[in-house]
């Protein structure tokens, strides 16, 4: 199966906001270098397409004098954590239906499409900065290839990272590699005989499938896929599949297959991102559930409600490694929603996050208005506040 990001378009679909957010969602994808059929666009009279295990995130046109408009799907869609972004036209009462009531509509405006966009871009991750991939290969055996798959992942809007060439001598240099691993959506590893041979690639899987990362194997010919790596992708090669010609460690892939390669990336970035999306974002609100606590998940953040329906704290999910860069935007969030005295923390997974990072974390918890909660930590942290 091929796995998709899903944009779904509800409500008052006649509006002419759906294609002109539909037409700038698409030129903007095409824009960062992402294939189109990376996008599945779904709508209700075809709702029968979406799949809870792929990346979603609905619109909800606003129906005047009808507001009821596919309120099952979206009881559907919310069940499920998808992201739902309610937009209004006139009046936010009168069109969006009682079931995302407690979620922040927005004003449409015609002129400010792009931000609208940007919202869905920033809820898949699309943005570059945001498509980490992790190649991991010998470069005694695969070095023209890696440097192939580096290029063409960043034609194609991905942001790649080589491990032999990105770690400076003096790192520890395994614990780097379980971090920057964190870091990444997809891990790349690239079976040659000898990289086969080493302990270090059956860690490198069993480290990803438990930070729920996606795996994407290449097989070099004559070499066997081992049965440890069943959770993941496997393309396996044939002498047929490289270029003619080129000495041995710097032959390249053809050019079809280099492109399936990054096909296969992409899919199992869609797959894996929705899984590590929902175990940060699903937990949480898991645990809020057994407390009583009325968390909602809006398109890039979770918010919690007093019984008044005011907001009262703000969590961003992050997912991979926290960084100064999230403290920045989690601040402009307070501007956004303009809430005085609105409590933001920012949720992360630590597994495998360096030791030294996870104290610099702690010390800006004794600085910042803005502070981290541990995924471990979540059921002790909910049940204290």
């Amino acid at each position: 199966m091929s796995f998709k990001y899903q944009l779904i378009f509800l409500g008052d679909i006649r509006n002419k906001a759906y294609e002109e957010i539909r037409e700038v969602f698409l030129d903007k994808v095409k824009d960062l270098g992402i294939q189109q059929d990376a996008i599945e666009v779904i709508c209700a009279s075809d709702i029968n397409k979406y799949s809870n295990k792929q990346p979603t995130f609905a619109f909800y046109l606003g129906c005047k004098n009808n507001s009821g408009v596919d309120a099952n799907i979206l009881e559907q869609l919310i069940k499920n954590g998808d992201v739902v972004f309610p937009l209004y036209f006139e009046n936010f009462e009168d069109e969006i239906p009682n079931v995302i009531k407690s979620m922040n509509g927005t004003l449409y405006i015609s002129e400010k499409v792009s931000a609208v966009v940007n919202c869905a871009l920033e809820s898949f991750r699309l943005l570059r900065k945001s498509r980490r991939v992790f190649i991991s290969y010998k470069r005694s055996e695969s070095t023209g290839v890696a440097q192939q798959l580096f290029d063409l992942l960043i034609r194609n809007g991905f942001d790649p990272f080589l491990d032999s060439y990105s770690i400076r001598p003096a790192d520890n240099f395994q614990e780097e590699l379980l971090h920057r691993m964190t870091d990444s959506d997809v891990l790349i590893q690239l079976y040659t005989p000898e990289f086969f041979e080493s302990q270090w690639c059956k860690i490198e899987v069993e480290e990803a499938n438990l930070k729920q990362i996606g795996v994407v194997v290449l097989l070099w010919p004559d070499v066997e896929l081992k049965p440890f790596s069943h959770l993941v992708a496997s393309e396996i090669l044939t002498e047929d599949c490289f270029n003619e010609r080129q000495p041995n460690v710097m032959r390249t892939l053809k050019s079809d297959i280099a492109n399936k390669v990054v096909k296969t990336v992409e899919s199992i970035r869609a797959r894996n991102l929705a899984a590590r999306q929902d175990s940060i974002c699903g937990e949480f609100v898991a645990e809020g559930i057994k407390y009583d606590k009325h968390i909602i998940r809006e398109y890039s953040y979770l918010l919690e409600k007093d019984m008044y329906g005011n907001n009262i704290r703000l969590f961003i999910p992050a997912i991979g490694i926290p960084h100064a860069y999230d403290c920045y935007e989690s601040r402009a969030f307070r501007r956004l929603l303009d809430t005085d005295g609105l409590e933001i923390y920012l949720l992360y997974d630590s597994l495998r996050i360096r030791k030294k990072w996870i104290e610099h974390l702690d010390w800006l918890n004794e600085s910042l208005d803005v502070k981290t909660i541990k995924r471990k930590d979540f059921e002790l942290w909910i049940s204290q506040h």
